[in-house]
C-alpha cells in the first residue's frame, strides 16, 4: 500500500463482518448497517459478510450493497432446536469467520472490521494476513445490586464461571488479542478484555454508536405547556425494564400515559401487568416501528422517554433522545451513566430497589409533565451534551479512520 493510502481517512477496501445488518433486528443490526452505509458515503469500497436471515430485507431495501451471506447448516438447525446456545454461538462465529476468509481472498481488503458481536466475552478467531479491527465492543454489564435477583447471572458461582470462561476463551481463541479494539463502555468493558488477555495498547476509546444525519439535523424539540405523554422504545426483554415503566405509570398522576414502541418475548406479560395494575387504558403497545423520519416526528409529541433499563450497555434510544432534546427518565447505571449527568436527564439511583425506583420515576414524570420550563432546560442540556460528544455517524467514523490507519501500518496491537 502507498503512503498516501495509509494516511488517515484515505479511501480503502474494507470487509465488514456482522451476523445481522438490519433496520428491524435491534440496535446491533442497525449499527452494523449504519457503519456500512457511512463508510460507503466516506468513499471507501465496502463489502459485507452477514447471515442469510437478513437477505430478503437487504435485497428489498439496499440492493446496491455488496453482501455475502452465511447459510444455516443442518447442524446449526439441530443445535438451535436443542437450545444449545453456547455451542451454536461458537459454530455461528466460526462459520461467519470462514466465509469472511473466503471473501477476503478474492476481495483483497486493506482491513477487516468485525462490527459485531459487541460482547467482550464472545470469542473471535485469528484472521491471518489482513489487519483486523473489532468493535465497538461494549459489555461486562451487571444488574444493580438491589435488582440482582432479576439477573440470570446473579449468583457468585455463575459470575465466577463467566470470568473463568472468558479467561479460557481469550487464550484459546486469540482473534481479539491480535486486533485493534474499539472499546466503548469505559473501564467495565476494558476490565473484561484485560481478563481475556488483551493489552490496553490495543484499546481505542470510542462511543458505542452514532446517530444518522436525518436525526442530528433536526431542530431540538421544545418543551411547551403541560404534556403527560411518555414513550418507551426498544425490545421488550427483561433487562430493558419496561415493567418498571408500567409500574411507574400506575404510581403517577392519572393523566400520565405511556406508548410502548417495540416488541419482544415479554410483550404478553407486560400487557397482562398493565391490565393487573389497572392502567391498560393508559399504556398502549404499538409494536415495532422502523427508525426514520416518521418515527422521529412521532417522538416530538411526547414529554419524555421513560427507559429504566437495568443492564443497558449503551442504548441508541438514549442517544437519539438526547439529540432530539426529548427528556429522559432512566436509571443512573451502566450505559446511561456513561452518557448523561445530572441536569441532562432524570437519573434515578437504583440502590433502593423496585419500590424506590418506581416512586422516583413516577415523581419525575409528574414533574416533567407539569413543569415545561424545567423540561425544556433538561432538553437543551441533553442536546448540548450530544453535540459536544459528536454523535453524528460521519463524525464518529471519521475518528475511527486513525484506528484504521494504525491497524494497516502495523503500529497497533
Amino acid at each position: 500500500m502507498t503512503s498516501q493510502a495509509a494516511a488517515s481517512g484515505a479511501p480503502r477496501r474494507i470487509l465488514l463482518v456482522a451476523p445481522n445488518i438490519s433496520r428491524r433486528m435491534g440496535g446491533e443490526g442497525l449499527k452494523a448497517l449504519q457503519i456500512h452505509l457511512e463508510l460507503r458515503a466516506l468513499g471507501h469500497e465496502v463489502r459485507q459478510v452477514a447471515h442469510a436471515r437478513v437477505r430478503d430485507e437487504m435485497a428489498r431495501d439496499y440492493p446496491e450493497l455488496a453482501i455475502d451471506y452465511v447459510e444455516d447448516t443442518p447442524l446449526q438447525i439441530r443445535l438451535f432446536r436443542m437450545k444449545a446456545g453456547p455451542l451454536l454461538a461458537l459454530l455461528n462465529a466460526w462459520q461467519l469467520h470462514r466465509l469472511a476468509e473466503t471473501v477476503a481472498a478474492r476481495f483483497r481488503p486493506d482491513l477487516v472490521h468485525f462490527t459485531s458481536p459487541i460482547s467482550p466475552v464472545l470469542p473471535y478467531f485469528r484472521f491471518p494476513g489482513v489487519p483486523v479491527v473489532i468493535g465497538p465492543l461494549n459489555g461486562n454489564v451487571t444488574y444493580p445490586p438491589a435488582f440482582a435477583a432479576r439477573d440470570p447471572r446473579a449468583s457468585g458461582a455463575k459470575q465466577a464461571a463467566i470470568a473463568a470462561l472468558q479467561w479460557t476463551l481469550g487464550r484459546v481463541f486469540r482473534g481479539k488479542r491480535r486486533a485493534t479494539l474499539l472499546v466503548a463502555g469505559g473501564d467495565r468493558t476494558a476490565r473484561s478484555l484485560r481478563l481475556a488477555g488483551c493489552s490496553p495498547a490495543q484499546f481505542v476509546p470510542t462511543l458505542d454508536s452514532g446517530i444518522p444525519d436525518a436525526l442530528v439535523d433536526r431542530p431540538r424539540f421544545r418543551q411547551l405547556g403541560e404534556n403527560f405523554r411518555f414513550v418507551h422504545v426498544g425490545r421488550l426483554v427483561g433487562y430493558k425494564g419496561c415493567d418498571l415503566a408500567i409500574r411507574a405509570v400506575a404510581a403517577s398522576d392519572p393523566r400520565v400515559t405511556l406508548d410502548v414502541i417495540g416488541d419482544g418475548e415479554e410483550r404478553g406479560a407486560l400487557e397482562a401487568l398493565a391490565t393487573t395494575l389497572g392502567v391498560a387504558g393508559r399504556v398502549t403497545f404499538h409494536g415495532w416501528m422502523t427508525p426514520g423520519p416518521a418515527m422521529y416526528d412521532r417522538l416530538g409529541g411526547y414529554r419524555g422517554l421513560l427507559q429504566p433499563a437495568l443492564a443497558e450497555a449503551n442504548g441508541i434510544a438514549y442517544q437519539e433522545a438526547m439529540t432530539l432534546g426529548l427528556p429522559i427518565l432512566c436509571l443512573d447505571w451502566a450505559g446511561p451513566r456513561e452518557l448523561l449527568d445530572a441536569g441532562e436527564a432524570v437519573l434515578v439511583a437504583p440502590d433502593g430497589g423496585e419500590a424506590a425506583v418506581v416512586a422516583a420515576l413516577a415523581a419525575g414524570m409528574t414533574q416533567l409533565a407539569t413543569d415545561p420550563e424545567a423540561a425544556d432546560r433538561m432538553s437543551a442540556r441533553a442536546r448540548a451534551k450530544a453535540e459536544a460528544l459528536g454523535f453524528r455517524w460521519r463524525d464518529l467514523l471519521s475518528r475511527w479512520q486513525d484506528s484504521y490507519a494504525l491497524a494497516i501500518s502495523g503500529r497497533a496491537a
